[in-house]
C-alpha cells in the first residue's frame, strides 16, 4: 500500500542498488514513473525531442488517448538535465538500452523486481507506481480533476482539446507531487 515512508524506502532501496551496480537506466526509469504518473511504455519509449523545458511538459505523441501534453515539475526537469547526454539528438530515449533492438530499456520489469525486494515492497507492479503518484496527490489534497490531468486522463471539453501547454495549476501540482 502507498504510504511517504514506502516511497523513502524505495529511494533508499535504488541507492543501495545503485551503488551495487543496478542497471543505471532501470533505476533512473522507475524514479522518473513514480515522480510523473506516466505509463511505463510511455517512459521507455520517450525522446529527448519530447521534453519542453520551457513549456516544463511532455508532449506525447502517442498515449493510450492519443497525443498529449503532459506537465512535469521542476525537479523532474532537473533529474532528466543531469544525465541528458550534451550530444543527446531529439530521436534518442531517455532511458536507452544498450542491448536491445528496440533501442529503449526493455528489462524494466526485472530490475522493479529487484528494487521492490531490496524496499520490501510486495505486490506493487510497475503500473503500480502511476498509482502511488496519484494516492501522493490525493493525500496532497488535489483535486480528482487535477490528478486525472496530470496523469493524462482525457478530459472532455472544447478548452482541453485546444489547450497546448498545461495550465499553472497542472504545473503547480507536478512540482508538488514530484
Amino acid at each position: 500500500a502507498f504510504s511517504f515512508e514506502a516511497v523513502a524506502d524505495l529511494g533508499n532501496a535504488m541507492r543501495d542498488l545503485e551503488a551495487a551496480g543496478e542497471n543505471v537506466a532501470g533505476l533512473r526509469a522507475v524514479r522518473f514513473l513514480l515522480t510523473t504518473g506516466t505509463r511505463r511504455m510511455e517512459a521507455l519509449t520517450l525522446q529527448w525531442g519530447a521534453i519542453d523545458q520551457k513549456a516544463r511538459c511532455l508532449r506525447l505523441e502517442d498515449t493510450k488517448s492519443g497525443r498529449q501534453t503532459r506537465p512535469i515539475g521542476r525537479s523532474v526537469l532537473e533529474f532528466l538535465g543531469s544525465f541528458q547526454p550534451e550530444n543527446a539528438k531529439p530521436s534518442d530515449y531517455v532511458f536507452p538500452s544498450a542491448a536491445s533492438k528496440a533501442g529503449y530499456l526493455v528489462g524494466l520489469p526485472k530490475v522493479w523486481a529487484r528494487i521492490a525486494k531490496r524496499a520490501g515492497i510486495v505486490g506493487v507492479s510497475l503500473h503500480g507506481l502511476r498509482h502511488w503518484f496519484a494516492s501522493a496527490a490525493t493525500e496532497m489534497n488535489y483535486s480528482e480533476l487535477t490528478i486525472a490531468g496530470s496523469l493524462g486522463h482525457t478530459v472532455k471539453g472544447v478548452t482541453a482539446r485546444y489547450a497546448t501547454a498545461p495550465d499553472m495549476a497542472l504545473l503547480a501540482a507536478a512540482d508538488r507531487f514530484a
